[in-house]
């Protein structure tokens, strides 16, 4: 071998050696690592911030009905059906993806309609009061230690989340009964859930709302509190 083409080797090696090492370099600094945004503003609503923290309640919740489909779908491999994509026109979209949307628009009805119902008047009686806080205490109870260590989630932020659930879902059914959804093609209970044409067309746009799409794409469902043992 003569020396030209040794140099040419021990070049191209350094090359190599430098690529790789940029390579991981680059992965260290982008990946996402969820933890360390947990104190986050994810979305706002009339001025009102809500962190990812708080948001791990509805991702919580979706990841956890949507991992009892993926376990009839598929029990060894419940990641395939996070995965499977579903081709609607302009609404395809995977699984994973349907999942995060609701899990945003969920959040949102429940921060609108909470927000509707206190300018209202309207309030939790003493036993809705203490039935949230059961549900909450029990919800708490079902977690893992690593479920809750990844959200960051406490009994105490998960009972302020559940209240306003059902105070939001008691302001829901009054709209219900003062509504005519005559003109929609589904019914109140799917017409007023956040992704539903009413709430998205008639509720959302009379408010501010804020969302940081930045965070939001992060967010990988199926990942969060569910799957974590598989690669």
């Amino acid at each position: 071998m003569s020396k030209s083409e040794k140099k040419f080797i021990l070049i191209l090696i350094v090359v190599v050696a430098a690529a790789l090492a940029g390579t991981l370099i680059y992965k260290k600094v982008t990946t996402f690592n969820y933890k360390d945004h947990l104190d986050e503003v994810i979305i706002s609503v009339d001025n009102s911030d809500l962190t990812l923290r708080e948001f791990g309640y509805y991702i919580y919740m979706i990841e956890d009905t949507v991992q009892d489909q993926a376990h009839l779908y598929d029990p060894q491999n419940p990641l395939r059906w996070w995965n499977t994509h579903f081709s609607a026109g302009p609404d395809s979209q995977y699984v994973s993806e349907y999942a995060r949307k609701s899990a945003v628009n969920t959040c949102l009805s429940h921060e609108i309609y909470y927000k509707e119902a206190l300018a209202e008047g309207i309030d939790l009686t003493p036993e809705e009061k203490e039935a949230a806080e059961k549900a909450a205490s029990d919800l708490c109870a079902g977690m893992t230690e690593i479920q809750l260590e990844r959200t960051g989630l406490t009994e105490d932020i998960i009972y302020n989340l559940r209240y306003k659930q059902e105070l939001a879902a008691k302001y829901a059914r009054s709209l219900a009964e003062r509504v005519d959804f005559s003109v929609y093609e589904d019914g109140p209970e799917v017409e007023l859930s956040g992704n539903g044409d009413y709430f998205q067309d008639v509720v959302l746009p009379r408010h501010q709302v804020s969302i940081n799409n930045d965070l939001v794409d992060n967010v990988n469902m199926g990942r969060v509190t569910v799957n974590l043992d598989q690669n």
